[in-house]
């Protein structure tokens, strides 16, 4: 498990592992369960390891995909269930992948591993190959890249195709928003790339502030939807850790609601963590201007951006799940998941809560729940059916 004390003035990585590894424990165990003898091939596009705080290297994203996946794996075996577990790792820094090496075959010996030191759009041949090796083969990729190159889209596509297959993608916003509007640039190419074509600048145009980054990340996200051919691609917000503003987006895409599912309930978990990193990480900047003792806890000193952020969303999200259910007619309960999972900060319960609760005021009908089914469930053919006037 990831430990923020490893994270200091690094408090957007621990984020960004914490979710890394919390959602690789609930898929290798949730795969492991469901088709026993799987492979689960994890390629890790720009792997490091750099910045790492710690000797041992657990604050780098091998380090931490790694032993997750072993620790799945031992898991399984105690059932006695096999997950054969198998690592492909980038690096074009020779430093970096000296180090990548070392971890490799001192700490994670008993894993198959592929190491290569280059550009990552120059290895996704041998990616591909790699994604679909050994039984039963489910792949994972990762892509963290330090800016927004190096992985364009058109060049990755092979990869995001591979069908049985996830993908977690570090879209560095703060950078992207800043420069993508810039027509003069020297970094327009660049941007094309990683859009896949010149159009990309239309879908914002007018827009500003929040709504101009949710809209340029749901362009994103709704290419590498298209380019993959997968059913989900959704963002959650990595926020700067002293300042009440984005850092970046994980973008992740799969072709299973169930992960969706899944990928949203780790952020919820990792959200309480990010506010007591943020907060530390703000009160650590006040005392080193001030040098005084302040009386209340980080935590307590924190600001109410992150709960407006929620608000925001959930307003979007819950406007999603309206418009569905004002269409009229049957509507499978699954549409409505996926329709309000879309939203950062959204997870399967804020949605049975609103349903229930507009149920509970006479605007909604449950249907398809056999007599032994008190709660809505995915994948179970339950409907819903709007009756009369809802509130939104």
């Amino acid at each position: 498990m990831v430990q923020r004390e490893d994270y200091r003035r690094r408090e957007q990585a621990f984020v960004k592992h914490y979710v890394l590894d919390h959602y690789l424990q609930k898929l290798a165990l949730k795969i492991g369960h469901y088709r026993p003898n799987t492979t689960l091939n994890y390629i890790d596009g720009f792997s490091g390891p750099w910045q790492h705080a710690t000797e041992e290297l657990r604050d780098t994203s091998p380090h931490v995909a790694l032993t997750q996946l072993c620790a799945a794996r031992e898991v399984l075996r105690a059932r006695p269930i096999e997950l054969h577990v198998r690592g492909m790792f980038v690096e074009r820094d020779r430093e970096a992948f000296a180090l990548l090496e070392r971890l490799l075959g001192e700490q994670f010996a008993s894993v198959e591993c592929e190491a290569y030191n280059g550009e990552f759009e120059t290895h996704i041949r041998e990616a591909c190959r790699f994604a679909e090796g050994g039984p039963q083969p489910f792949a994972f990729v990762f892509i963290d890249p330090t800016g927004w190159t190096g992985y364009g889209l058109k060049a990755i596509t092979p990869l995001l195709r591979v069908r049985r297959s996830e993908v977690l993608i570090n879209f560095m916003t703060k950078d992207i928003t800043r420069f993508v509007d810039d027509g003069e640039s020297v970094a327009l190419q660049s941007f094309i790339d990683l859009f896949g074509d010149a159009t990309y600048r239309e879908a914002w145009r007018g827009l500003a502030d929040l709504d101009r980054e949710d809209r340029i990340v749901e362009v994103y996200c709704e290419r590498v939807l298209k380019a993959g051919d997968f059913a989900y691609c959704a963002p959650t917000v990595v926020l700067n850790p002293r300042h009440d503003r984005t850092c970046y987006h994980l973008v992740y895409a799969t072709r299973s609601l169930h992960g969706l599912i899944a990928f949203r309930d780790t952020e919820r978990e990792a959200t309480p963590e990010q506010r007591e990193a943020r907060a530390e990480a703000k009160q650590r900047e006040r005392l080193s201007k001030g040098g005084q003792f302040e009386m209340f806890a980080a935590p307590v000193m924190e600001t109410s951006y992150m709960a407006e952020l929620q608000q925001r969303y959930h307003g979007k999200a819950r406007a999603a799940v309206a418009s569905k259910l004002s269409e009229g007619g049957e509507v499978d309960f699954d549409v409505l998941v996926a329709a309000a999972l879309q939203y950062p900060m959204t997870c399967l319960g804020d949605v049975k809560d609103w349903l229930n609760g507009w149920r509970d005021e006479g605007g909604l009908e449950f249907l398809g729940l056999s007599p032994g089914e008190r709660a809505l469930a995915v994948q179970k053919k339950h409907r819903l059916r709007a009756r009369g006037r809802r509130s939104s």
